[in-house]
């Protein structure tokens, strides 16, 4: 292999393609990742033997081949090297990079055992906008839980009901749902696996334009700008939640966000191993408290306006603050009834996005 490409191209690929390596006694090649060329391009490979990814970057190929070689030694060099021109080599299994300035050899190794990366090439196709899918996973990631119990639950559900596009996650103790009419596809239910997609974030996160999932029976292909992912899919059946969101309840509050949000974050610092806060709530006023008998105890008052009964309930103070947080306007509301039953934290400006919480019995 002799090519010539772009230092600053190729770090930025190597940087994400290294996220998908792995590590396996009987199959160490999976912690390397594979350069192979195409005509005018470089195409880099990685495998945990769960996901996969592939990269394509342009490049002046003069003599075809591959080689497999340890990412981090590669980025590491090109972190530190200036010329934007290189020149890549392969002889005897070593990678010889070299620039006006400088010349460096990697011991590669053999691609012969590097696993063939499976494809989607049929399937139910969804077309997403980068925008929207990372409003998205900013609220609803966060809360989903790997879980060896409950596998379902482990990723994010995806549904497709005529023009509304449905996605939703959960631990068991919280939930979070959006739903969007920005996409186009249709027939689709599926269950993604939270790491890539976790990938994923930081890969649209700082690029335009759309991503396109291709789904078939039990994997899924995911395509945005010049990088693709290979995952399965988890098996089972997402829990049926429509009903475990209430539509009436005992107390209804709406409280400025930024107040809310600044004392359910506060209020952490003093969190017991329970991670409790308590909320008292009465006309006109909601109160915040949380008491660690080791460090000692924190309370805020907020002007809010209650309706209804007045009471006193505890939440896990992480969960409600990352609800409160996906909150994109200026008042969050919360629909509370006892503490046997969800409450809901929801953008009464956005109805697209609602979230609910289990309440902890303190």
């Amino acid at each position: 292999m002799v090519i010539t490409c772009i230092r600053s191209i190729l770090k930025d690929a190597v940087n994400i393609i290294e996220r998908f390596t792995g590590k396996n006694p009987s199959l160490p090649i999976i912690s390397n990742i594979l350069l192979k060329t195409e005509p005018q391009k470089l195409i880099l490979k990685a495998t945990n033997l769960e996901i996969g990814a592939e990269i394509t970057i342009p490049a002046k190929v003069i003599k075809e081949g591959s080689i497999t070689i340890p990412p981090r030694i590669l980025s590491s060099i090109l972190q530190t090297i200036t010329d934007e021109k290189i020149s890549l080599e392969v002889k005897n299994q070593k990678l010889h990079l070299e620039t006006d300035l400088t010349s460096t050899e990697i011991y590669g190794v053999d691609p012969k055992d590097f696993p063939i990366l499976p494809t989607v090439k049929h399937g139910n196709k969804l077309q997403i906008h980068n925008s929207a899918l990372l409003r998205i996973f900013s609220h609803i990631l966060q809360v989903i839980s790997i879980s060896d119990f409950k596998p379902e639950i482990s990723g994010l559900y995806i549904k497709s009901e005529k023009t509304t596009l449905i996605f939703a996650g959960t631990d068991s103790f919280r939930l979070t749902e959006e739903r969007t009419s920005d996409f186009q596809g249709e027939d689709i239910q599926a269950i993604i696996p939270l790491r890539p997609l976790q990938e994923l974030w930081k890969i649209v996160s700082v690029a335009d334009g759309e991503t396109e999932f291709i789904f078939s029976k039990d994997q899924a292909l995911i395509k945005t700008g010049n990088v693709q992912i290979i995952t399965r899919l988890i098996q089972g059946t997402f829990p049926d939640y429509t009903n475990l969101i209430p539509k009436e309840f005992s107390t209804t509050i709406r409280a400025p966000k930024n107040d809310l949000l600044a004392g359910v974050k506060l209020s952490g610092v003093f969190a017991s191993k329970l991670n409790d806060i308590m909320l008292s709530y009465q006309k006109d006023r909601l109160v915040l408290e949380i008491v660690n008998p080791e460090i000692g105890k924190h309370t805020k008052e907020i002007k809010a306006e209650v309706f209804g009964k007045s009471g006193r309930v505890g939440f896990n103070h992480r969960y409600l603050s990352d609800a409160v947080d996906s909150i994109e306007s200026e008042t969050v509301f919360l629909g509370l009834n006892d503490e046997t039953k969800p409450a809901v934290v929801k953008d009464e400006e956005n109805p697209t996005l609602v979230s609910i919480i289990m309440p902890l019995r303190i």
